[in-house]
């Protein structure tokens, strides 16, 4: 029920969903209100189209990217360690229209886990993702990146399913036992790369609960939006396309506000 509460409230919090909250109250203020708070109702509804714009922006979008991206470089040379762990969130159910499981935005995680392993750098993946919502008969995401996997070429007997995780911290307490049972002493984590300085940090600290002091987790950061672009656009694109407010943009910025907000909300539950 947490999850689901989370999950609403952040829809509010996030760039559009606070901008749009912040136009409203300052129109109804501004129009239905009393007289003396009808300054402050104009003045929200600035602030509104203020933060729509700033995280609209580009420019900004590559800054808050860059931040997250950045931070946890991998290896520079991938030696083999005993397996790898493939965060959920990469897959789309098979569900009518769709014929088949199909990778989501970010299913370059599921990819590169495969890729790992095809190049003998591990000898086993856990997939680890379960369903928010009751699906029904939907397999969960584990079942549906082990079917992903298959197509790739892995071995079956190679993938490992964890099915019931939710969130960032419940892919670690249920993969790690998963990690004991297999005697591993080293595993690559995998998952986006603006995703891997939350999920690293869990998993650091729920190793450290479980007394797990000769486990090394490795960071296989992928799924990288921002890059050195070695032929940039057009000196007058890049401001122009910094000024125009950016559906791109806005869905960035959304995705990397969410990952600060997770990063505040795990650090003060004491779970990173």
């Amino acid at each position: 029920m947490l999850i689901v509460i989370v999950k609403i409230i952040s829809l509010l919090v996030y760039p559009a969903g606070f901008s749009f909250v912040l136009v409203v109250l300052g129109l109804v203020l501004s129009k239905k209100g009393p007289e003396r708070y009808q300054s402050a109702g104009k003045k929200l509804m600035a602030l509104g189209c203020i933060v729509f714009f700033l995280f609209s922006n580009s420019w900004i979008a590559q800054k808050i990217g860059r931040s997250l991206e950045w931070r946890v470089p991998g290896p520079e040379k991938f030696e083999h360690v005993d397996g790898v762990i493939v965060l959920g969130g990469c897959l789309e159910a098979q569900i009518s229209p769709r014929r088949t499981v199909e990778v989501a935005s970010t299913g370059d995680r599921l990819l590169f886990g495969g890729y790992l392993l095809k190049q003998g750098y591990a000898d086993w993946v856990i997939c680890s993702g379960g369903a928010l919502w009751d699906k029904g008969d939907v397999p969960t995401e584990a079942h549906s990146m082990k079917e992903m996997l298959m197509r790739l070429g892995v071995s079956e007997d190679q993938i490992i399913l964890e099915p019931k995780s939710r969130n960032t911290l419940e892919n670690a307490t249920k993969s790690l036992p998963l990690v004991v049972n297999q005697e591993a002493k080293s595993v690559y984590l995998v998952t986006s790369a603006s995703h891997m300085a939350r999920s690293l940090a869990v998993f650091q600290k729920q190793a450290e609960i479980m007394n797990l002091k000769e486990l090394e987790i490795i960071p296989a950061p992928c799924d990288f939006y921002h890059v050195h672009d070695p032929s940039p656009p057009p000196w007058y694109f890049i401001l122009l396309s910094s000024i125009v407010p950016s559906a791109e943009a806005l869905n960035e910025n959304t995705k990397y506000i969410h990952e600060y907000y997770g990063m505040i909300y795990y650090k003060l539950r004491g779970w990173i």
